[in-house]
């Protein structure tokens, strides 16, 4: 039987938000509903959540369009696949909130099967913020009963879109409905739907959250010559409705409309470019010229002003009002000075690098700056060092103290900055410099930005141009907690690569300046929380040859890993990288479970145990070794260990630093070597 609801997911470059936007459909009360999740073409993965959730729920079907058409004809080739009564459209960024399938059927039965239901939404910011539409109020006011558009006109006002309605499928197809190719494809089908339909039906509801991306520092991510698409989208509008006499009254109606939704994007920066501003104003003009009403006059109100000033092709004063209206930022004396010391040429082979706010000479940017001193010696790498910390850094490593004449001097000409933390606030980025993010561990525990200082924070991460991801998953969570606009490396993390090459021969090496030997089984204990176990215990539990190791040691965090045979953790984001070595793993999670991006309880990478008498049960026994948990080793690996292939600083050093953009490729999973365990080695 064909189901209620038919709603149609179109993806493209949504990964970040497309589990949460699937989630809430599929965690909806009112079960009876089909997804279309549409593929158009997508580079970065949606393609494969989408088969993931269709995978695991008969509900979802998926379609893999071959090549990218662009929003309105995935929303197309969607819709013909559809076999519900009722056709909702979803953006993957967006969600439902709950129990609004089951209001949205209710209300369709209450009005006896209308063309279209309208609700209602609100915008979701991306800093928590949260904004109901602005006639909200028309819902409770007008919006009993069953009308036409031209009985109730208030309700064209709200926003072209085409995600806060559905429509009865019967009524899209007997009028041969269909989007358009193009940015702003939802203005003519809102008008023609809208004005085509017989009954319409509102729900007063809060249905759709509909996502406010952040634009960030990048003030061409969304310019550009798409955003000249609303003239053409327009124009259909326009066409559209003097192609029916019947509806010659609504003219003036959409040309108002048209022509202040065409100054609103003229408005931001970063749909329109500065540069671009008077072009467009001049190509507003044409259309307005092209669909003026006859008899058409402004009324005396701002909006109405700067309607004239379009029709009129008035720039100049345009353009004046639009100056006047912005406080010019003079920039203080410091920032000036700083300025100045920093106008010399930047120096194509100098890499600055910091780890942990300038404590540690550690992490994927130690692995990074030892393989380009291997593969591009011409390059100079200068290591930023705190005054208290100056004794990390090795003798022989080249480093400036963070906030001297050296530093500054140092980040006024390094073409290239690597770092594993965000740089001060201070910091000015100089034209033509390459930012390389490489975090440091993979995301479980939630990741939250500051309460105070958040905008200050991502002016910060708006530095970025590259950002380094150890698997998909990662990438997923990277873009959606720092709303910027830069290029993700899936590539893995560089200090994992000796997880990856070294030898027995290191792996004992390293054990022996421990004082351990292939007999000894070392366990790595790595709790995140203060309330762990006495090593003491675990060792006695794991046998007369367990030794335990610990993360307060003083030694590189790989070394550690390689040491150990077994480890010990909770939340910590050590796991993942543990799992490369495809050695054995025990999590001990106790009751109470942090805020999380997944519960991996439900998807361990071993044995999991909840209490401290399950822990050492399990080392006494040795079922962490057991095929059980080597099987769940094994999905977890697959998952998370997708990139990490012991190549990883190679990847980097050649396209960040070496601009080459043919790297090596990922090695499979099945074809790696991790290091090897010795003790398992030695004992079969």
């Amino acid at each position: 039987m064909a189901p209620k609801f038919s709603i149609v997911v179109p993806c493209h470059a949504s990964r970040a938000w497309l589990r949460p936007c699937l989630d809430s459909v599929l965690g909806q009360s009112f079960a009876d509903f089909e997804v279309i999740g549409v593929d158009d073409a997508d580079r970065d993965g949606s393609g494969r959540i989408l088969d993931e959730y269709a995978a695991a729920d008969p509900r979802v079907r998926v379609l893999h369009l071959e090549e990218n058409v662009g929003l309105g004809p995935a929303r197309n080739a969607g819709l013909k696949e559809c076999r519900g009564e009722y056709v909702l459209f979803l953006d993957a960024d967006d969600t439902y909130t709950p129990g609004s399938l089951a209001a949205i059927a209710a209300r369709i039965d209450n009005t006896n099967q209308p063309d279209i239901v309208m609700f209602d939404y609100e915008r979701i910011f991306w800093d928590g913020r949260v904004l109901g539409s602005q006639r909200h109020d028309a819902f409770a006011r007008e919006g009993a009963g069953v009308f036409t558009a031209a009985e109730r006109p208030i309700f064209l006002t709200f926003l072209e879109v085409v995600w806060n309605k559905a429509y009865r499928r019967e009524f899209l197809t007997r009028h041969g409905f269909g989007f358009t190719s193009g940015f702003y494809e939802d203005a003519p089908w809102t008008y023609s739907t809208m004005l085509t339909a017989e009954r319409i039906a509102t729900l007063d509801r809060i249905v759709v959250h509909y996502r406010q991306h952040r634009t960030g520092g990048n003030i061409h991510a969304t310019s550009g010559r798409r955003q000249w698409d609303i003239f053409d989208q327009y124009d259909r509008v326009h066409a559209f409705i003097q192609s029916d006499p019947e509806l010659t009254g609504w003219r003036r109606f959409a040309f108002d409309r048209s022509l202040d939704h065409i100054l609103a994007v003229l408005a931001k920066p970063e749909r329109i470019d500065p540069d671009d501003r008077a072009e467009f104003f001049h190509a507003a003009h044409a259309f307005a010229k092209r669909w003026k009403p006859d008899g058409y006059s402004t009324d005396r109100t701002a909006r109405g002003f700067k309607r004239w000033l379009l029709i009129h092709d008035d720039y100049a004063t345009y353009s004046t009002l639009k100056l006047s209206s912005r406080m010019l930022q003079v920039p203080s004396p410091r920032k000036t000075v700083g300025k100045l010391l920093r106008r010399g040429k930047l120096d194509p082979n100098l890499v600055a690098y910091a780890a942990y706010w300038f404590k540690q000479f550690a992490c994927n940017p130690r692995a990074i700056y030892e393989k380009a001193a291997e593969l591009a010696p011409h390059l100079r790498g200068v290591w930023v060092v705190d005054n208290d910390h100056v004794s990390a850094i090795p003798e022989g490593v080249e480093y400036v103290v963070a906030d001297s004449p050296a530093y500054d001097k140092l980040l006024g000409k390094a073409t290239y900055v690597v770092s594993n933390m965000n740089w001060p606030k201070e910091l000015e980025k100089r034209e033509g410099q390459i930012h390389l993010q490489t975090q440091h561990g993979t995301p479980l525990t939630t990741v939250n930005l500051p309460d105070e200082g958040k905008e200050e924070f991502l002016r910060g991460v708006d530095r970025w141009d590259f950002n380094l991801s150890s698997n998909r998953y990662s990438s997923e969570i990277w873009e959606r907690i720092y709303p910027a606009y830069f290029e993700e490396l899936e590539y893995g993390y560089p200090r994992n690569d000796r997880l990856l090459t070294a030898s027995l021969d290191e792996v004992r090496a390293i054990r022996a300046g421990f004082g351990y030997d292939d007999s000894h089984l070392v366990i790595l204990y790595a709790p995140t929380s203060g309330d762990g176990v006495d090593p003491g215990r675990l060792a006695a539990a794991a046998g007369p040859h367990a030794r335990v190791l610990t993360t307060s040691q003083n030694a590189r965090d790989e070394d550690l890993l390689l040491a150990a045979d077994v480890l010990i953790s909770d939340y910590s984001s050590i796991t993942f990288d543990y799992a490369n070595l495809d050695r054995p793993i025990l999590l001990h999670l106790g009751q109470d479970r942090p805020d999380a991006y997944f519960d991996v309880a439900e998807f361990p990478p071993g044995v999991v145990a909840r209490s401290v008498e399950e822990l050492l049960g399990a080392l006494r026994t040795g079922t962490f070794g057991s095929p059980e948990a080597a099987k769940h080793r094994q999905l977890f690996r697959e998952r998370f260990c997708e990139f990490d292939d012991g190549r990883a600083a190679e990847r980097v050093v050649r396209r960040v630093l070496l601009g080459e953009t043919d790297v090596p490729a990922i090695t499979p999973l099945a074809e790696r070597s991790p290091a090897p365990s010795a003790y398992f080695v030695h004992n079969g």
